[in-house]
Parts: structure tokens; C-alpha cells; sequence
């Protein structure tokens, strides 16, 4: 009987911490390319629209920097415009200048360019909307 309710109360653990994670965890649906800018030779700068929420939610826009076409990892700036201008300053720097919402930023990212780590530094000029 104890066997059965130590079985019973690993599963319903392990259940309720597989349900967590998956209905925490934000939903991405990237459905339109909106931005695609070379950097250098191997890598761009990959601009989606999210549309999660269909009607009811705004569209979000994820950036990402991508090597070799490489699979999409974590975008280092989430938006709330597409309207944004990415000026490549050399093969590791990046310039972004736009205005509207910012969700997220990371200011470095690691690259995998030629079997080698490469950082990129993201230096970005804000301005939110008047309204």
C-alpha cells in the first residue's frame, strides 16, 4: 500500500511539473519574416512577427542574430514595431535605432561562426512613441 502511494505521489509530482513548465512557458508563434539583414559574410540579423494571440493580443516582433542559418535560439530584442534600422558597424558590431516599445534586449550575443564562439555587441538608440 505504501508502494502504490509513494508511485501514486511521484507521478502526480511529476504531472503537475510537467504542466507547469509547458503553461508558463510564453508561446511563440512566428509567422511573417520582417527583417533579414546581413551582417557579415555568415551572419544576419533575422527579424519575425509573433502572432500568438490572433486578434485579441498585439503583435510582438522577436530579433534574432543567426549564423550559417543556424536554428532560431533566443531573440536578443523582443518589440512591440518591426520598424527598426540595424546598421552592421563591422563584423561584430551592431547599431539599432528605432522608437516604440521594448520588451526585451540583450546587449551580447555568442554566435557560432566557423566551429568558433563570436560575440556580436548590440548597441541600441530608443525612443518610445509620443502619444
Amino acid at each position: 500500500m505504501k508502494k502504490l502511494k509513494a508511485i501514486s505521489l511521484i507521478v502526480l509530482g511529476g504531472l503537475v511539473t510537467y504542466f507547469a513548465i509547458n503553461g508558463f512557458t510564453p508561446q511563440v508563434t512566428l509567422d511573417k519574416k520582417v527583417l533579414d539583414v546581413p551582417v557579415s559574410e555568415s551572419v544576419s540579423v533575422v527579424g519575425y512577427r509573433n502572432n500568438v494571440g490572433g486578434a485579441t493580443i498585439p503583435f510582438r516582433y522577436h530579433f534574432y542574430v543567426r549564423a550559417n542559418e543556424s536554428p532560431l535560439t533566443t531573440p536578443f530584442l523582443i518589440s512591440g514595431t518591426p520598424d527598426v534600422d540595424i546598421t552592421a558597424r563591422d563584423s561584430h558590431s551592431l547599431m539599432i535605432k528605432m522608437t516604440g516599445e521594448i520588451f526585451q534586449f540583450t546587449n551580447v550575443v555568442w554566435v557560432k561562426d566557423k566551429q568558433t564562439l563570436e560575440p556580436i555587441h548590440i548597441q541600441i538608440d530608443a525612443q518610445s512613441k509620443a502619444e
